[in-house]
């Protein structure tokens, strides 16, 4: 009778990964934040705003300073956005995202619970000098408003940043969140005086 004998690999062989393994290893990393304010409206003026085509050309181009902003579509409960954002990120994301990194904001207005959800897309008509990165880089995240008495409102942001990439990726995440948060603290000062200035 013949017996099989089973091949042993010895310790070193078994220590290199596969080269499908290094491939599509999902070696991600996960960042998380969240921001509040209370502002000085009310959740209906809030949204009202949030979805004015003036407030946010004026917004994205004026007091961001945005390379480049179009609104793609926008209606009473959704938005599209493609926005050239103006960044200041450490040389080697830089070098990573390219020098005119674009991307599109789609988002939808749950009116019954006053939330809005919205996502990161990679524009489907990249500039010259930008870098297609998709499913390289994920953003994602919710915005919610509740009623904080006195005509006010309280602004509640949640968003996670997600960057697949080997080596590099909680870099990435960092400089992409100070960049988030910088815009948030922006926007809620510029929304106090885009009311106040309407309502003198």
């Amino acid at each position: 009778m013949l017996f099989m004998h089973k091949r042993r690999s010895s310790p070193e062989l078994r220590r290199i990964p596969r080269l499908s393994t290094v491939r599509f290893r999902k070696a991600t990393h996960m960042k998380t934040s969240t921001a509040s304010a209370v502002l000085p409206c009310t959740p209906e003026t809030f949204w009202a705003a949030f979805l004015d085509e003036s407030y946010l050309n004026v917004f994205y181009l004026e007091e961001l300073e945005c390379r480049a902003f179009a609104v793609i579509e926008i209606g009473e409960t959704s938005r599209k956005l493609r926005i050239v954002p103006k960044m200041k990120l450490p040389a080697p994301v830089a070098k990573l995202i390219g020098d005119s990194f674009a991307y599109e904001d789609h988002g939808t207005l749950d009116r019954a619970r006053s939330e809005w959800t919205w996502r990161m897309v990679q524009p489907a008509n990249l500039g010259p000098g930008s870098k297609p990165r998709k499913d390289v880089v994920k953003m994602h995240g919710t915005v919610r408003i509740e009623p904080a008495g006195d005509g006010h409102c309280r602004r509640t942001d949640d968003f996670s940043i997600e960057a697949r990439i080997f080596g590099l990726g909680g870099l990435v995440e960092l400089s992409i969140q100070k960049e988030l948060q910088s815009a948030r603290t922006k926007e809620y000062a510029f929304l106090a005086r885009w009311l106040k200035e309407r309502r003198a």
